[in-house]
């Protein structure tokens, strides 16, 4: 049932589109494009606050002729936790389930829509961003980075697929990650932090713990 008020707000706000001048994490002066709300009778702007972030990271991508949803993939491949090494994901399913996680640590810590990403899927192997395959094509295309096959242990069925930042992909994600707020970037370290070390039997027991809605789909151990 919609009320009276609710008529109201429908009738009065529409959707529009209008620039915005801030300030980005280096401290610069930008403008933006963003999503707002007007007011028909007024013009009042009303412009919801995960616009104006998804816009920046929009904004960041475009200058590194990137997908905004890129963003979030070389984050996660370039940050470096403890004694990791920089720009290395040991293999394709840690990437999977690192995104995964990364886009629920930025929903707990209220940062859910900021972000451009991928839609996940519930797949036999776990959670998963839908595009990730064409993704890292074009991310290979782009000599941004590099994939090797690689067995995970001696028992390991078939080859796994490690994943490298290039020379330019280095330099770029290296750039690309300072201009990111700096929030994103230590919710980034933390995903890492904990789930490149794990095994994939390990990740599938706490996305189960964790995220028992996957329990019925997530059947297989992700060894991509």
């Amino acid at each position: 049932m919609i009320t009276k008020s609710g008529v109201e707000m429908a009738r009065k706000w529409v959707q529009t589109r209008t620039s915005v001048e801030t300030l980005n994490a280096s401290g610069e002066s930008v403008v933006l494009e963003v999503n707002a709300l007007m007011d028909e009778k007024t013009g009042k702007l009303r412009i919801r606050p995960y616009e104006l972030a998804q816009a920046e990271i929009k904004h960041i991508a475009e200058q590194y002729d990137l997908e905004p949803r890129d963003v979030m993939t070389l984050m996660v491949i370039f940050a470096k936790p403890g004694h990791y090494k920089e720009g290395e994901v040991f293999f394709k399913y840690h990437l999977q389930k690192m995104l995964f996680y990364l886009w629920k640590e930025l929903g707990n810590n209220g940062y859910y829509e900021a972000m451009p990403r991928d839609e996940f899927i519930a797949a036999d192997n776990g959670p998963k961003p839908q595009h990730i395959n064409e993704d890292l094509t074009r991310l290979v295309e782009k000599n941004l980075i590099e994939m090797q096959e690689e067995y995970w242990n001696s028992e390991a069925e078939r080859p796994s697929k490690r994943i490298l930042l290039t020379d330019e992909g280095l330099q770029l994600s290296k750039a690309l990650w300072f201009d990111i707020p700096e929030p994103y970037r230590v919710i980034a370290i933390k995903v890492k932090e904990r789930i490149h070390p794990m095994d994939p039997t390990k990740v599938r027991r706490i996305v189960h713990r964790e995220y028992p809605e996957y329990e019925d789909t997530y059947v297989e151990n992700d060894i991509e």
